[in-house]
């Protein structure tokens, strides 16, 4: 089986993820198969690659000569990785040697986070006399309350709102589906949301004056512009900013990784104890409840 040929398969097989991951992990491996073809090598046995020519013609050689970003690379690492692994549970080679291949030790990146002073901002920017506005400011308050992904966000139907448990079922990544909590303060504001909101055709809990379910694209926009109007500068003003901000109080409330990390949905550990690395120096200053809006607000 050739290189080409085990990167159709492997794909058909992850076919039930995410259409983003299915792309991440196809470009990953398009790349690895052209790096490998600008030194004339060309893969038609899987069978024949070993860990040394992965590190050396693949991993140093993106590195050295070609002077790509540690990210890139590491992402390219983990889908070989995955391809690997995939090859060796067909038994189409002898070991999954994945292991053996490194990651590159790159500068760690800076995760911005939002101070208390630019939440307050960011929150007085909605005019909540109008729909758009309350919304805005639900949709707002749900990202720091749960720290979810922003395409989780928009997602969400008015079925897996459950008020009266204080939980939101979220549609993660992979399909997998997990129950995220919150607080008092959160569910009298998505109360106030959902009375005003009526009811709209659409199954969605987030929707344009049309009744139609709102965009990823579209929240991104919206929280850029608010970000504009709050004048501030320093920080990436993103919804991705909002999931850092609510890790950060969590862990300085003296949360634990385990429950940090089913209510974010990552599948390992990593992201959380680099979280807990950044902000767990405070703890003991805070060291309360969770929830942001029950703290502060």
């Amino acid at each position: 089986m050739s290189l080409a040929e085990a990167k159709v398969l492997f794909l058909r097989d992850i076919r039930l993820l995410s259409q983003e991951t299915q792309r991440w992990h196809k470009e990953n491996l398009t790349a690895f198969e052209k790096v490998l073809a600008k030194q004339g090598i060309e893969i038609s046995d899987v069978g024949s690659l070993t860990a040394k020519m992965v590190k050396e013609n693949f991993v140093f050689y993106m590195s050295e000569e070609m002077g790509l970003m540690a990210n890139t690379i590491n992402g390219r690492v983990r889908s070989v990785r995955a391809l690997l692994k995939f090859l060796h549970g067909e038994g189409h080679i002898a070991k999954n040697f994945g292991a053996d291949i490194p990651m590159i030790k790159g500068e760690e990146v800076i995760i911005e986070t939002f101070s208390e002073e630019q939440i307050d901002a960011l929150l007085r920017q909605p005019n909540r006399h109008t729909f758009t506005g309350l919304r805005d400011y639900t949709l707002m308050l749900l990202l720091l309350e749960t720290g979810i992904r922003i395409s989780e966000c928009v997602k969400i139907d008015l079925t897996d709102v459950h008020l009266k448990e204080g939980q939101i079922r979220i549609h993660g990544k992979g399909a997998k589906q997990r129950l995220v909590p919150f607080q008092g303060k959160f569910r009298r504001a998505l109360q106030r949301y959902l009375e005003v909101r009526g009811p709209a055709e659409s199954e969605a809990l987030f929707v344009t004056v049309d009744g139609t379910r709102i965009s990823k694209r579209y929240v991104q926009e919206l929280i850029q512009d608010y970000g504009e109007m709050a004048h501030i500068r320093d920080v990436r003003v993103s919804p991705h900013t909002f999931r850092h901000t609510m890790a950060k109080y969590y862990i300085l409330a003296g949360g634990d990784i385990f429950s940090l990390q089913k209510i974010l949905g990552h599948s390992t550990l990593d992201m959380v104890r680099r979280y807990v690395e950044l902000f767990s120096t405070d703890v003991q200053m805070q060291h309360r409840k969770f929830s942001f809006l029950e703290n502060h607000m």
